[in-house]
């Protein structure tokens, strides 16, 4: 059985399924992803697993039972505390871990275990009856020999309907743009305060140079700041009433154009968006230092942030 950990909203969740169920393609085994409902202990960076309002296959068991992997995997969860303490002592967002964890890799996959918070790390099976998948595997590496698979699994389970839709759909070219706050404004969260009203500005600027005839639809999780605050280039904006992840996820991909913040909830509405001739403009740092990511895709704008 393959086990994996959900852990932050719904973009980090959904970069877990991936993840896990391309390894249980490729092996031809069984998934279980499991609920640790972290969110109940205020911590505020997860959210409640909000996967179900998507396509995901129905072989996929998602458990809900806190500590599961501490009484029924002790061996990988053993290894896996050692691997936080190690990356926690030295500042997880500090520094790119990525070269430790490549590093450890192939003895943790013997113990049974991938552990995975910065970029690609290549994984294998290993012998280990049961196999415990922890991180956030944000890369397109990990399960690019089943995008299609994913594509259709990760899209909403049903076609968004009503008037915000609508909408989208006659606009000559949607745009979504997404601004993120909420615990992105946390002072312990600095490293991800890189997407400046100029970044927007300038942005909203290559928009409109690309696609005059183009409408903003500005998704945020604090529509009253992106009202006050951004820069549209002169192009018309409409400004999205918050719905629940999923479904303004949805909203976003029926758009031709994407304005990301540096958040996997914005990469994967550009991604799952089936507009074949799709624009991404995105930040041109993920961090506020020098931590790398392994989210660019070779077909996006990259736009200064400063």
């Amino acid at each position: 059985m393959i086990y994996a950990e959900l852990a932050g909203g719904l973009g980090n969740q959904m970069f877990i399924y991936a993840f896990a169920r391309a390894l249980g393609l490729r092996c031809g085994e069984p998934v279980t992803l499991l609920d640790r409902q972290d969110w109940r202990d205020g911590a505020p960076a997860h959210t409640v697993c909000a996967l179900e309002a998507l396509n995901i296959a129905p072989e996929i068991k998602i458990l809900t039972e806190p500590g599961f992997a501490k009484r029924h995997l002790p061996r990988q969860n053993a290894a896996k505390a050692l691997m936080i303490k190690a990356e926690q002592r030295r500042g997880l967002m500090a520094r790119d871990w990525n070269a430790f964890e490549r590093r450890w890799a192939p003895l943790l996959n013997l113990l049974g275990l991938h552990f995975a918070t910065d970029g690609y790390t290549p994984v294998r099976r290993g012998p280990a009856r049961d196999f415990l998948a922890w991180g956030y595997f944000q890369s397109e590496a990990y399960f690019a020999d089943h995008a299609g698979v994913i594509r259709r699994e990760l899209r909403a389970a049903a076609p968004p309907a009503g008037p915000l839709a609508e909408a989208i759909r006659a606009a000559a070219w949607p745009v979504a743009l997404h601004l993120r706050r909420g615990d992105y404004c946390r002072p312990e969260n600095a490293i991800l305060q890189v997407c400046t009203p100029a970044y927007y500005a300038r942005a909203a600027a290559a928009v409109a140079a690309a696609h005059p005839e183009a409408t903003l639809f500005v998704f945020s999780d604090d529509i009253g700041w992106a009202r006050e605050n951004l820069g549209t280039a002169g192009l018309p904006a409409v400004y999205m009433p918050r719905g629940d992840a999923a479904g303004d996820l949805a909203l976003m991909q029926l758009c031709r154009g994407f304005v990301l913040s540096n958040s996997t909830y914005s990469w994967w509405a550009q991604y799952l968006a089936p507009a074949a001739d799709r624009m991404v403009w995105a930040p041109g740092r993920w961090y506020a230092h020098t931590k790398q990511t392994a989210l660019y895709q070779p077909y996006w704008r990259r736009i200064e942030t400063e």
